[in-house]
């Protein structure tokens, strides 16, 4: 990014009444080269910068528009800059200006938190346009535990020091690292025993601030629904693998229910009822479930801004490129992956993969 230093030395001249004349005799410089400073034609010496600060009445700090971190607002802006460029220019492009990003503001353990996050974010992205996807998300994983290990030591905010925690915890058990994951979930702080968001929705209802308190309640329906989720996805890859069929079909139905009444993705629920189907050498259950796999994929928004249980809650959704990314991952898998390929021999199988192919726009 362009130092600002020419605008600030000018805002800062006005504001002490200064001339260019005046600040150039003061530092033994011409007036034609605080002009050019001030239109960033070119750069003070740095054997200035000191005492151009000091006739400015600021620090070289001010004057240089250091700090070691960007402020959340910043932080903010950064993140939806670099999302719109992952987003119209690819997992590549996304990449470099993230790392650009990085070395910017190289201490900055917040950002970190950032990039790491938005590598995961569009990892689809990557591994639908990697020749080696195994290579290719073992790469980016390392490349996130580093982030996240480098955030955690440098946050002093003690929320954003536990979510690093916790993305480590993830990414170590992505690579295969159990020891080490198992370690830092051990070194977690014990779970509060009264939920803190209960206390505050509590007091907004006593206090009448009745949007407050809806807001936070839609938030922790929309936590707890993906917790109960999680739980019986949990426990239905475990009835699977014991090969207790009929109870992983229970577990998976429910899953389901869980997607039905709140007006969740269905695909996630196929995808389980079609893994099942393969366990158990059911091709035709398994042909049924990847047929509403592919129609639950091709309408899948993950948009619940208008969801009567989730609105208000969601602030941003997936754009149109990480959809495709996604479709275009799926695609890959059930075309490579050996889990399917009882099926591939199938008209069905085929027919399935072609409406989903035909519904994926062609890569810019």
């Amino acid at each position: 990014m362009p130092l600002q230093i020419g605008t600030i030395i000018s805002q800062a001249r006005r504001a002490k009444n200064l001339t260019q004349e005046a600040l150039a005799e003061q530092l033994g410089v011409s007036a034609a080269a605080v002009s050019k400073w001030e239109t960033n034609a070119s750069y003070p010496d740095i054997t200035l910068l000191s005492p151009l600060a000091r006739a400015l009445g600021m620090t070289v700090d001010a004057l240089l528009d250091f700090r070691a971190s960007p402020t959340d607002e910043e932080i903010k802006q950064i993140t939806e800059r670099l999302r719109g460029i992952f987003d119209a220019q690819g997992f590549a492009a996304g990449r470099q200006a993230l790392e650009a990003a990085l070395r910017e503001y190289p201490a900055s353990g917040s950002l970190k938190l950032v990039a790491g996050s938005l590598y995961y974010h569009y990892l689809s992205a990557a591994l639908a346009q990697a020749e080696d996807t195994e290579q290719a998300s073992e790469e980016i994983s390392a490349r996130c535990l580093q982030l996240f290990e480098q955030g955690e030591g440098e946050c002093t905010d003690m929320r954003e020091k536990l979510c690093a925690q916790m993305l480590r915890i993830n990414t170590l058990t992505l690579l295969g690292r159990y020891e080490e994951a198992g370690q830092l979930i051990d070194k977690l702080p014990p779970k509060q025993v009264i939920d803190d968001d209960i206390l505050r929705h509590n007091l907004y209802l006593a206090q009448g601030e009745l949007d407050k308190a809806e807001q936070l309640a839609r938030r922790g329906l929309l936590t707890r629904v993906s917790e109960v989720s999680s739980a019986l996805m949990s426990l239905s890859a475990v009835a699977r693998r014991q090969r207790r069929f009929d109870e992983a079909a229970r577990l998976i139905d429910a899953y389901a229910a869980v997607d039905a009444l709140f007006g969740l993705d269905r695909s996630n629920g196929e995808m389980l009822r079609l893994m099942l189907a393969l366990d158990q050498d059911d091709r035709a259950a398994a042909l049924d479930a990847l047929d509403r796999f592919i129609d639950a994929r091709l309408s899948y928004t993950l948009d619940y801004r208008a969801n009567p249980f989730f609105a208000g809650v969601q602030t941003s959704v997936p754009s149109p490129q990480e959809i495709a990314a996604t479709q275009r991952l799926t695609l890959r898998m059930l075309e490579e992956d050996e889990s399917y390929a009882a099926l591939r021999s199938e008209p069905r199988f085929q027919a399935a993969l072609g409406r989903l192919r035909a519904a994926i726009p062609p890569e810019a």
